[in-house]
C-alpha cells in the first residue's frame, strides 16, 4: 500500500545531500548519473526549504536499474510502476524508516520532456562517489514546473518568481525547442502519438501561466504572451478555463475526444516536414 501524501516528511538540502552521499552513493560500483527535478531541484537550488517529493530522472536504461537496485538493497519497495505512455517508464519507491522515505524515478523522459544540450547547458554536477547528481537551473525547472498544474506546482511556480524572474529568453528557447522535437516527430511512425505530447505541453504550459495570476505573470510577460499564443495557435473548441478543468480531472486526458475530427487537420498543420538533403547542384 503507498505511503499517503500526508505522511511523507519534508526534506530539506541537507537531508537530500547527506542521505544520497552516507547512504546511497557507498552502494554504486559505478559512475550513474541521476537528474534532479521539481521540488528536489527546487530544495538543492535553496529556492524551497523543503520538499516532500523526491524525484529524480535517468538517461540511461543502465543507470536507471543501478539507482533501483541500490534502493532495493537499502529497504526501499517498488510501490507503484507506471507507463503514462509506451515510452517512459515511472516507478515510486518507499521506505518509511528513511529520511529520504519517497523516491520517484523516470527514464527516459520526464513527463515527455527531452534532456537536450540546451536543458543542460546550465546544470550543475554534484558528485557523490560514483553518483552525480545533476541540478538543473532555475529557468528549466520553472519550465518542467509549468506541466503537472496541481496546485503545489502552482505554488512553486509562484515561489520562484518571488525570488526573482526567470530568464525569459531561456525559458521560452527551451519551451520552442521540446514543442519543436514533437512537432518534428509528426510526420513520422512513433509509438506513441505526438500530437497528444504537444497539446499535453502547449495546454498545460498556458494552464499555468493562467493559474498563477496576473500580478505573478506581469514578471513574466513575454512569457506569458507565448503560452497564450501557442495555446490559441492549437483553435481548441473548448476555452483554456474549460481545459484546465479538464486536465485537472482527468487521470488520462481523452484527446481523442477533445479533438475528434479535428485530428488530422491539426496533426497535419502542426507537423515540421523533414529536411531534404542537400544536392550539390542545389547549394
Amino acid at each position: 500500500m503507498a505511503t499517503p501524501p500526508d505522511r511523507v516528511r519534508p526534506k530539506t538540502a541537507a537531508d537530500l545531500l547527506g542521505w544520497l552521499e552516507r547512504d546511497l552513493s557507498p552502494h554504486l560500483d559505478r559512475e550513474t548519473r541521476a537528474i534532479a527535478h521539481g521540488g528536489t531541484a527546487l530544495t538543492l537550488l535553496g529556492i524551497k526549504d523543503s520538499t516532500k517529493d523526491v524525484d529524480f530522472a535517468f538517461q540511461s536504461q543502465d543507470a536507471f536499474d543501478r539507482f533501483a537496485r541500490v534502493l532495493k538493497s537499502l529497504a526501499f519497495e517498488r510501490r507503484r510502476d507506471i507507463r503514462a505512455n509506451p515510452k517512459e517508464v515511472y516507478q515510486r519507491f518507499e521506505n518509511p524508516s528513511a529520511i529520504v522515505d519517497v523516491v520517484d524515478m523516470r527514464f527516459p523522459t520526464w513527463n515527455n520532456w527531452r534532456v537536450s544540450k540546451a536543458v543542460l547547458k546550465k546544470a550543475v554536477i554534484l558528485r557523490f562517489g560514483n553518483l552525480r547528481v545533476v541540478r538543473l537551473d532555475r529557468d528549466a525547472i520553472f519550465l518542467y514546473k509549468t506541466y503537472p498544474l496541481r496546485e503545489t506546482d502552482i505554488d512553486d511556480l509562484k515561489t520562484i518568481l518571488t525570488n526573482g524572474a526567470p530568464d525569459e529568453s531561456r525559458v521560452i528557447t527551451l519551451f520552442n525547442e521540446q514543442d519543436g522535437i514533437h512537432r518534428s516527430e509528426l510526420p513520422k511512425d512513433t509509438v506513441h502519438e505526438p500530437l497528444f505530447n504537444i497539446l499535453e505541453l502547449r495546454v498545460r504550459f498556458a494552464a499555468s501561466l493562467d493559474l498563477i495570476g496576473p500580478i505573478p505573470r506581469r514578471n513574466i510577460p513575454r512569457i506569458a504572451r507565448l503560452a497564450k499564443r501557442r495555446f490559441l495557435e492549437l483553435r481548441l473548441r473548448q476555452s483554456l478555463k474549460g481545459m484546465i478543468g479538464i486536465l485537472r480531472n482527468s487521470d488520462l486526458v481523452p484527446w481523442d475526444n477533445i479533438v475528434r475530427e479535428d485530428f488530422t487537420h491539426l496533426r497535419s498543420r502542426l507537423a515540421i516536414p523533414p529536411r531534404r538533403a542537400v544536392s550539390h547542384r542545389q547549394r
